[in-house]
């Protein structure tokens, strides 16, 4: 939700800026459509089924090599990346904790993550533009 969010955000501004989603988990040799709350929740955000498509996939170091800016949904993923490109969700906007996984949960769940990230992306646009270019 938070890549499909930031990528809306760039285009209603007419800035660049290539955001990717991945996890940490394998999933096997199937893909993964994105979870029908979450599209229901960017579409409702966003005015567009922005997920339709959207494919999980599991991070790789060619990712992370190629990427000026990560962000994470947990605290304890920063550790996996260079401190200089990790930050947390909540970091962008200068709180300190997670950002809760809806999975499993009811579609206002979905709805409260998904405007939370959208608050949380707002807050922190000028990191996420900074690192941009």
């Amino acid at each position: 939700m938070a890549m499909a969010l930031c990528r809306h955000m760039a285009e209603e501004r007419g800035i660049p800026v290539r955001a990717v989603s991945a996890g940490y988990f394998d999933w096997g040799p199937f893909a993964r459509e994105a979870h029908p709350f979450a599209r229901r929740a960017v579409e409702q955000l966003c005015g567009g089924d922005l997920l339709r498509g959207h494919r999980a996939a599991r991070w790789n170091h060619e990712m992370v090599r190629s990427a000026d800016l990560i962000v994470v949904a947990e605290e304890w993923m920063c550790a996996d990346f260079p401190v200089s490109t990790a930050i947390t969700m909540r970091g962008l906007a200068g709180q300190t904790g997670d950002v809760e996984d809806p999975y499993g949960e009811d579609f206002e769940v979905f709805l409260e993550c998904a405007t939370e990230l959208r608050a949380l992306l707002l807050a922190g646009w000028a990191i996420v533009t900074g690192k941009v270019g």
